[in-house]
């Protein structure tokens, strides 16, 4: 863990990190003033061939700030299993028609049906352990490693497949599965894959992420180890709040896409979160509280354009068009005009970290803040 202070325990709140004991994020006293990179950027276009960003991304070229891969990403050392030995135990389950559910103590070969569920493999150490996926993000393979993402994916969910999914699943011989939960799920594919092997089904909403964290990693048989991914998250939010002074500074989240272009980044997502956790301050057109938009007051007059801040987080990816529909983008006037543009203040930043759920990709969004927020583009 990071060295610093203990974290604080204050009452829980929606989408940030916290524990069995529900300790949540809590950046407060006096900030320390942050670091000021200097240097000369590419147009926001060139940006987008080398694109300055601090997780690996395939349209970063040689250019990343910082040196982790996605090989360093996973603990290197399995987490200790916390309750050895053979026989079943109970764990909670959001399926409204098990709620508790009786796993292996110790399983050996996990399923890991969803982002979140991969995720907490991987930063349990568990990686090894894992037999299958599905639900990973397209561009999982920027922070996540390769044999991870290379695994067989079963494309299941909680609404579709249940006979060829549990076919599927029989194949690999899971001894636990653990399944994202879907907005209509079909009962039918819980049912199915139940008669293959447990199945715990866990909420995959972004704002539940932490307690996503902790029923995952109890269902893997490591509360405990779960409860320390997430102290770990808080003392990396504190360093990173104390390391760059957020507070101080506008930070704009943008979202580019081939069906939207350039728009406001929705608050329910994983980075939002995390710039909600570092205390960042926010354009007043997209000030966010536990996930959700506040309205600007009737009597506030605008202030400029909604995209613009003093620093740009613009999250990229997704689709084959991404890079293309990003070039476009970052082509029209409205987006030049911007101020922070114009300052060489605009970053380009992973979909599948920032709108990824679990410790590992939330310790990737606080390295892309810590390594950027007081940054000046450097050249491409």
């Amino acid at each position: 863990m990071t060295d610093l202070a203990p974290s604080r325990h204050r009452p829980r709140g929606r989408g940030y990190p916290f524990t069995p004991v529900r300790v949540t994020v809590g950046v407060v006293g006096p900030l320390v003033a942050g670091l000021v990179l200097a240097g000369c950027g590419p147009s926001p276009v060139d940006m987008v061939e080398h694109p300055v960003t601090t997780t690996p991304t395939r349209m970063a070229g040689e250019e990343l700030q910082r040196s982790a891969e996605p090989e360093e990403s996973c603990a290197p050392v399995p987490a200790p299993a916390e309750f050895p030995g053979d026989g079943l135990r109970e764990v909670a389950s959001v399926d409204p028609a098990e709620e508790r559910v009786e796993v292996p103590r110790s399983p050996e070969r996990i399923l890991a049906l969803g982002a979140g569920a991969v995720d907490v493999a991987c930063a349990l150490g568990l990686q090894d352990l894992v037999v299958g996926t599905s639900g990973l993000p397209r561009d999982a393979d920027v922070y996540l490693p390769a044999p991870l993402v290379g695994l067989p994916d079963l494309a299941i969910n909680g609404d579709s497949g249940a006979e060829d999914g549990a076919a599927a699943a029989r194949e690999l011989s899971p001894d636990l599965i653990v399944l994202a939960d879907s907005i209509d799920p079909d009962p039918a594919v819980v049912r199915a894959l139940s008669e293959v092997a447990p199945t715990v089904v866990y909420d995959a909403r972004s704002l539940n992420w932490t307690e996503s964290t902790e029923a995952i990693a109890d269902a893997y048989g490591r509360p405990r180890a779960g409860g320390d991914l997430l102290l770990d998250v808080i003392d990396r939010a504190r360093f990173t709040a104390d390391a760059t002074t957020p507070r101080d500074t506008w930070v704009s989240l943008v979202s580019v896409s081939d069906a939207d272009g350039v728009a406001v980044q929705r608050p329910d997502t994983l980075g939002s979160l995390m710039l909600e956790a570092v205390g960042a301050g926010r354009p007043p057109a997209q000030r966010t509280r536990d996930g959700q938009r506040i309205e600007p007051a009737p009597e506030s007059p605008p202030v400029g354009d909604e995209l613009d801040g003093d620093v740009i987080f613009a999250v990229v990816g997704g689709s084959d068009r991404s890079e293309q529909s990003a070039r476009e983008a970052f082509a029209t006037d409205r987006w030049t005009e911007l101020d922070a543009v114009g300052a060489r203040r605009m970053f380009v930043v992973d979909r599948a970290v920032w709108e990824g759920s679990g410790p590992v990709a939330a310790r990737a969004v606080l390295d892309d803040i810590r390594g950027s927020i007081n940054g000046i583009a450097p050249d491409g």
